[in-house]
């Protein structure tokens, strides 16, 4: 969630009302966020400061506007640049495709989305040999009948990896033309 309100506040200053509508609208497809989870990631934010914020009274009320600083811009671009993992491999590829206007640079882009591209494959791969062994299996008719949903689970799982590839593929030669 750091990563999200980092990269919210990449794009312009914004107060705990504007993050929390940020998240209900747009970014809640991707990552989902409760008020209190919020306001308890701009505490480490600022505890890191990687944020800052001015505060304003307006029509009687105190209003905090959140910045973020040079600390959080660095760790933004680290975290964008970095390698993805296959810990929350969707979530974390739909957010850096989210923010990767944020990235200037053309090559940069297409090293992302490679990363991206790449990590989808190999969990496209594991499941695929996960799924022919499987299907090796000799199995009652008892067993067929308890593992064949699970087996159109993991069906599900290739599939939408096969799908989120191709997109991000999509995407990448974009950047080509």
């Amino acid at each position: 969630m750091d990563i999200v309100i980092l990269g919210l506040l990449m794009i312009q200053d914004l107060t705990i009302y504007q993050l929390n509508q940020a998240f209900n609208s747009g970014i809640a497809l991707i990552y989902s966020a409760s008020y209190g989870s919020l306001l308890s990631a701009i505490k480490k934010l600022l505890t890191a400061n990687e944020i800052t914020f001015i505060e304003l009274v307006e029509n009687g009320r105190n209003k905090k506007i959140y910045h973020i600083t040079e600390g959080g811009r660095s760790h933004f671009n680290k975290w964008m640049r970095d390698e993805i993992s296959d810990h929350k491999l969707e979530t974390m590829a739909l957010c850096k495709v989210f923010f990767l206007g944020l990235i200037e640079s053309a090559d940069e882009k297409r090293k992302i989305l490679n990363n991206i591209i790449s990590e989808i494959a190999k969990m496209e791969e594991t499941l695929g040999s996960l799924s022919q062994s499987l299907s090796q299996l000799q199995l009652s008719d008892q067993e067929q009948k308890i593992y064949n949903y699970q087996f159109k689970t993991l069906d599900y799982g290739l599939r939408s990896h096969q799908v989120a590839r191709e997109w991000a593929q999509q995407i990448l030669d974009e950047l080509k033309e």
